[in-house]
């Protein structure tokens, strides 16, 4: 879900800790552009938002160059900063809220009186000034939370998981509040541990959930999280909030006590983060954006599933660009509806429009080694090790064979040749004799007596 939104208050001290970010980085001047790394991702970065819609691509082959760049910049990125919207969740079954068809057509039918404009107005704070309002805004929320639990991850919750285990996702940060990922093992950020430092904590975060969480809820008053309940979900649907038992049990235990009440208990609503309330973990938000900024190095910004409607949601995003731009690297986003171009020049430099999991599809039938899991990828460089090992070898021994081959084939202990123009002289027979055991000729003593003819005349 996408309507959610950081309230006024913590979304300024989120952009006053944003702008003391970029000031810094700023006061280096225009020479900030020319220090920009060299890179295929570098060469190909817009000035203007360029729009590649993937369907004309398949059908007329249309800006396949330019397509296939991109994908080698993703595939050699080595940190990508994500940021999701409702977009990737509705192959899962989750309705669009935004549209009047899905969640809000039930909710109108169920409640045909009440004055509701759109699905974005049932996630505005001021709901709970009206009875009423309430009523609506509990049953549409326990609608929302039974798709959500019968839901399953889509391509692109999956593509966010394999970049995790890869270990090239650098953070997820979604505007989503049904919790999909962390049916895929993706660490969600739910609540902070104060047992915990901050670096530690964030360190471990996978997904960043901006406008809270659907499978949780809390309490009004004292902000205690509690997990769904059958009873809790029953109340819900019935358009009843129902009463938060800690504050309950506490004041009950104060009128045992004889202690004065404190008041009325709070009541259990989702833990999400509504239009015109403060975010409880902006400050947290806010750090961990900066750390990532600062340290993460980013060279890869895929935005998914979201038309950029929600004004902290585009700080986020302006943010983000910049660091990925200094790194040489492309912001890409991948959604079926065109945005306002004029806003995200020099910020977004392509917009792929497509249905976020049939543009995965179509990236893993371009880059099959891309997707395949730590595992598998470790097995493959052991194989091209080996094989190239096996060629190595090969080529030592293909290289002596060669060698061998135009030395003397004469026995390595024949002595060399000797010029017999002349027969020797008695001087040199003596000589000969001494290497009677190394040549295989007879002496010329032998070869005189061989013959009865020559040695009847010397007689």
């Amino acid at each position: 879900m996408s309507a959610i939104v950081l309230s006024p208050s913590k979304n300024l001290k989120m952009e006053e800790n944003d702008a003391g970010v970029s000031s810094s980085q700023e006061s280096e001047g225009c020479c900030s552009q020319s220090s920009r790394k060299v890179t295929l991702g570098s060469m190909i970065q817009t000035e203007r938002v360029k729009h590649l819609s993937l369907s004309e691509y398949r059908e007329t082959n249309e800006n396949s160059e330019l397509i296939s760049q991109i994908n080698r910049v993703i595939h050699r990125s080595r940190k990508c900063a994500v940021l999701t919207g409702a977009g990737i969740s509705c192959n899962a079954g989750i309705p669009d809220f935004r549209s009047f068809e899905g969640l809000y057509r039930m909710v109108k039918e169920q409640y045909p009186d009440v004055n509701i404009r759109s699905g974005q107005d049932m996630f505005d704070i001021s709901l709970f000034r009206e009875e009423e309002k309430i009523s609506v805004f509990a049953s549409f929320m326990e609608n929302l939370y039974s798709h959500t639990i019968q839901a399953k991850p889509t391509k692109t919750h999956e593509f966010i998981a394999h970049l995790k285990n890869r270990g090239k996702l650098l953070r997820c940060y979604t505007q989503n509040i049904d919790g999909l990922e962390e049916m895929l093992g993706l660490q969600m950020s739910k609540s902070r541990d104060a047992d915990q430092s901050f670096s530690i904590q964030w360190k471990n975060l996978d997904v960043v959930q901006l406008h809270g969480d659907l499978t949780t809820l809390s309490c009004t008053q004292c902000f205690k999280v509690f997990s769904w309940s059958r009873h809790w979900k029953r109340c819900l649907k019935n358009g009843e909030l129902p009463v938060c038992p800690k504050c309950l049990e506490k004041n009950n235990r104060r009128s045992i006590e004889g202690k004065r009440c404190l008041g009325h208990s709070g009541m259990l609503r989702p833990n999400i983060v509504l239009y015109g309330e403060n975010h409880p973990n902006a400050d947290f938000i806010t750090q961990g954006l900066n750390m990532d900024i600062n340290r993460g190095k980013p060279d890869l910004f895929l935005i998914m599933g979201t038309s950029l409607k929600v004004d902290g949601v585009k700080r986020l995003v302006k943010t983000i660009s910049k660091q990925v731009h200094d790194r040489g690297g492309l912001v890409i986003l991948i959604n079926k509806t065109s945005i306002g171009d004029c806003n995200w020049h020099g910020i977004i430099d392509y917009q792929i429009e497509s249905d976020c999991d049939e543009w995965v599809t179509e990236l893993k039938k371009h880059m099959s080694d891309f997707f395949l899991s730590q595992q598998q990828l470790e097995k493959v460089r052991q194989m091209k090790r080996e094989a190239s090992e096996l060629r190595k070898r090969q080529r030592e021994e293909k290289q002596l064979l060669s060698q061998s081959s135009q030395s003397p084939t004469t026995p390595p202990n024949s002595p060399k040749k000797r010029k017999t123009a002349t027969l020797p002289n008695e001087k040199s027979i003596p000589k000969l004799k001494k290497t009677k055991s190394l040549c295989m000729l007879p002496s010329p003593e032998e070869m005189f007596s061989m013959s009865p003819r020559t040695t009847s005349s010397v007689s």
